[in-house]
């Protein structure tokens, strides 16, 4: 059977003809996916990563000593950027042959999206029978999407993730020292790209006692990821006065969060991003449960919905979302939640009903991104939430299997989750986009108006605003400077991070320009609820209802009027 682990002589050649259509059928939906956003504006973190990458093809060996202004004033980048500086190298090397555009830059972050759909395919074929079901329920989730449309760290940690763990299980398989020890470099890049990678390491160890029942020489391989970030750790706290290894991790755990730490609120937080993240994937396996775990989870929605909008808190904590928006807020955190809470049923199985080493190292890895995600990390978001939907989708294809055992898979209703999962990916995923491009649209608007006049030009608020404002000659503004110089133009965006109006008696508001953002999905709208990147700025990775035109306020400096 295709997929199956031979038991000798490797795969039948049925079984590779398979196997290789089914790659080249998920490599090629990949790139021709995410083609169409290949346009797109920086957007959020992405111009740490660029900043440090034009640092990197100066001074190579020193990513971080730049200076940047993100949080209001100028700070050295080794404060402020809490990621490994992989990504920036390979941003740099990019760079260097086809330029800083856009299009070149998300070309060039297609590969790594292309290996983690073609990694878990390879993967799946030796933990279920339905690898083509794991690689489009990877593919087709919001969360996979989005970030593969991004030039952050994301989905260059989740490629070699992917590719460490398949070849750590089949060097385990065929007792092969070569996959084991290039699972061990791949682990170390993976951390290298973004520090989550490392979870690998116990991850892995795990897996293999499970495995062989007793500690083997193949643990020691795993000392390669440990060496290699312990000589990071002692690198750059040789450059930059502190290890950024440790540094990072202090920050993660101790930065306060608005929902505080694992309380009701993380937790639910926790599972709408899960469910929200996987979009409609998690629906394929409905049909797999008993009828009762249908009205259970439709009880645990209802009683979200009740709840917050009767005391517009999650958990007890505060929503700042209301209105008429509150009810779909509302609506879309109950369901998020029941299918982030199935999920999470999926894992626990997983370690409680099957016995196998396989089915453990999908529960906890799965089990342990949600509980980094929701409890660990100062901040739930989609970018903590990717790790896990490799594994995901795999449990989601051993379900339906299990489910399916005595009658042949419904294949229209297949289909229609497929295309429904399809449909809702890629409208968050353009939702994305368009809110993205309209910081770059904002920013060219702004520039044709308001540069060449005797005045400055200055703006508050980061992301891509920031980029492409910098990049066409616009000033930050410095708030430990605590003053701005009569005259100047001063740009604040309504919708953006670390954004602060000016005094009414030293300001007057010019105008408000309005740019179309996406018309019917938000991304990041704390009216809306939505806080993809951040859930500070909402509960729900995404939100559904009518969104406003992007918003910045142009402010005119004046004397101080008494």
């Amino acid at each position: 059977m295709p997929g199956k682990p031979p038991s000798s002589g490797g795969p039948a050649p049925e079984a590779l003809l398979v196997g290789r259509r089914g790659l080249l059928l998920l490599g090629t939906l990949t790139f021709l996916t995410l083609l169409p956003f290949t346009g797109k504006a920086f957007h959020i973190d992405d111009p740490m990563y660029l900043w440090a990458a034009k640092q990197i093809q100066s001074k190579p060996l020193d990513p971080y000593g730049l200076e940047v202004n993100w949080y209001g004033s100028p700070m050295r980048m080794s404060d402020v950027n809490k990621n490994p500086p992989l990504t920036s190298y390979y941003i740099a090397g990019v760079a260097r042959v086809f330029g800083w555009g856009e299009r070149a830059l998300h070309l060039a972050f297609l590969i790594p999206a292309v290996v983690v759909i073609i990694g878990t395919y390879l993967l799946a074929e030796r933990l279920c029978r339905r690898p083509l079901l794991a690689g489009f329920c990877t593919l087709l989730t919001p969360v996979f999407l989005v970030s593969s449309t991004n030039v952050m760290s994301d989905m260059l940690m989740l490629a070699f993730w992917v590719s460490a763990v398949y070849l750590w299980i089949t060097g385990m398989m065929k007792n092969s020292a070569w996959r084991l020890l290039a699972s061990g470099v791949l682990i170390a890049l993976s951390a290298l790209a973004k520090y989550y990678g490392m979870a690998l390491i116990p991850l892995l160890f795990l897996y293999s006692l499970f495995k062989k029942r007793r500690p083997t020489w193949a643990l020691a391989y795993l000392l390669v990821p440990i060496c290699v970030l312990a000589a990071y750790q002692w690198a750059t706290h040789e450059l930059y006065g502190r290890g950024l290894l440790l540094d990072a991790a202090s920050y993660a755990t101790n930065l306060p969060s608005q929902w505080g730490k694992w309380s009701i609120a993380k937790l639910l937080i926790g599972l709408a991003f899960t469910g929200g993240c996987l979009g409609a994937v998690w629906v394929f396996t409905l049909w797999t449960w008993p009828r009762w775990t249908w009205l259970v989870g439709a009880a645990i929605a209802g009683t979200v919905l009740v709840t917050v909008v009767a005391t517009h808190t999650i958990g007890g904590r505060a929503m700042r979302v209301g209105g008429e928006n509150v009810w779909m807020a509302a609506a879309l955190l109950g369901v998020f939640t029941t299918g982030g809470l199935g999920v999470l049923v999926l894992g626990v199985q997983n370690l409680v009903g099957r016995r196998d080493p396989e089915s453990w190292l999908l529960g906890l890895w799965v089990l342990g991104t949600f509980a980094f995600a929701a409890g660990v990390n100062w901040t739930t978001s989609g970018r903590s939430v990717l790790p896990m939907v490799p594994a995901a989708a795999i449990l989601i294809a051993r379900r339906v299997e299990a489910g399916r055992r005595n009658e042949a898979l419904n294949m229209r209703r297949t289909a229609a989750v497929g295309v429904l999962s399809a449909v809702l990916a890629v409208g968050v995923a353009w939702a994305d986009l368009a809110y993205a491009n309209s910081a770059r649209v904002a920013a060219r608007r702004i520039h044709e108006k308001y540069t060449g006049k005797t005045h400055t030009l200055r703006f508050e608020g980061h992301w891509g605003f920031q980029y492409y404002m910098e990049a066409l000659g616009a000033k930050p503004v410095d708030v430990s400077a605590a003053y701005l110089d009569i005259g100047d133009i001063l740009i604040v965006p309504g919708n953006n991070t670390n954004v602060y109006r000016p005094n009414e008696d030293s300001s007057v508001l010019v105008e408000t320009i309005e740019v179309p953002s996406s018309r019917w999905i938000a991304t990041m709208r704390s009216d809306l609820g939505a806080g993809f990147y951040f859930d500070g700025i909402g509960p729900l990775p995404f939100a559904v209802g009518r969104v406003p035109p992007e918003q910045y306020h142009v402010f005119l400096i004046t004397p101080q009027r008494k």
